[in-house]
């Protein structure tokens, strides 16, 4: 068996990913790729002083945790359960 189609389908594909058509993306300077990254508006203020955030996350956290241990909880109350076991 020749591998000659197969080699014309893969330099066919090869050839068409090579489209004229888009351009390539703007090199940048190592200075701008290694540059600290601008925060954004509406992070500044946590970036300046984390621990309200901290705070508020470590606040939420507990609260889902607390909401985990509850639905670990029996789905049926206790009274009903009797009750349907009479």
């Amino acid at each position: 068996m020749t591998h000659a189609p197969r080699l014309a389908l893969i330099l066919v594909a090869a050839l068409a990913a090579c489209g004229g058509d888009g351009d390539y993306p703007e090199l940048l300077p190592t200075s701008q790729l290694l540059a600290e990254p601008a925060v954004p508006v509406h992070a500044r203020a946590a970036a300046a002083d984390p621990a309200p955030v901290e705070a508020a996350t470590a606040s939420r956290a507990e609260a889902l945790r607390a909401r985990a241990r509850a639905l670990q909880g029996p789905v049926v109350p206790e009274a009903l359960r009797r009750a349907a076991m009479r």
